[in-house]
Parts: structure tokens; sequence; C-alpha cells
């Protein structure tokens, strides 16, 4: 029955587009985790040299922008953790790490397919989409 309704769901949304915005946010969680402990420094840096210099907007901004990114990356995480093994080593791999891997690397080093590669890895991202919300509707 589950299923069933994820297929109709699948029908009703622009598989392109849906890819594309689940691209866009594993690289803003993946540049986040590259820079994040260097934004957060920063910050510390500016509050301290403002030393009392009421400047609010930056300030405020930058938090929730903190607060954001902070969140963003621990929905995708914990959206991460309930894929399958083969599902979140491609997508950890392909979109996460520090230097990412191009697809034709990755599926042998996976030990896969081409074909068994590319539909696990459209599987994975169209979890991914339905768990963050991230479908784009036709």
């Amino acid at each position: 029955m589950v299923g069933r309704i994820l297929h109709i769901e699948q029908e009703q949304i622009d598989r392109r587009a849906t890819r594309k915005r689940v691209e866009d946010v594993l690289e803003t969680v993946r540049m986040y985790r590259l820079m994040g402990a260097l934004r957060r420094e920063s910050g510390a840096i500016l509050e301290m040299k403002m030393n009392g210099i009421e400047m609010g907007s930056p300030t405020v901004h930058n938090t929730e922008s903190e607060d954001m990114m902070i969140r963003l990356n621990s929905e995708c995480e914990h959206a991460l953790s309930i894929l399958e093994v083969d599902e979140q080593e491609i997508i950890r791999k392909r979109y996460l790490q520090k230097d990412k891997q191009f697809d034709f690397m990755l599926f042998h080093e996976l030990n896969m397919s081409e074909r068994t590669y590319r539909r696990v890895k459209a599987k994975a991202i169209a979890k991914l989409a339905y768990m963050l919300r991230l479908e784009v509707s036709q």
C-alpha cells in the first residue's frame, strides 16, 4: 500500500526539478559542513570587534542564518540515516564529501553496474525529497 501511494505521488511531481532541488540542498549542507566552523569563528570575532557597539541586523542575520543551517544539516542527517546503507553511501560520497566524486567513478568504487547505481541513486534522491519536503509539483 505504501509503495502504491509513493508511486502515485511520484507521478504528480516534476522529477527533474525535484532532483535539482535536493541536489541544491545537499550542496548547501556540504558547504556548511566545510565552512560552518569558519562561519562560527568569524561571527565570534565580529561580536568581539563590535564590543558593545550596536550594529543589530548583521548579528541577527548571522544568528538566524546559522540557526537555519544547523537545522537543515540536522534534518538532512536524520533523513540520510533512514536511507538504506547503499543509498546513504552514494549520497554521502557523491554530494557530501569535501571532494565530491563523480558518478562514473562511484559506481566502479561501489562495485555496482551503472544501471544499478543510477537506480539506487534516483531512489535515494526521491526518498530524500519526500522526507525533506522538497518535492516540486508538475
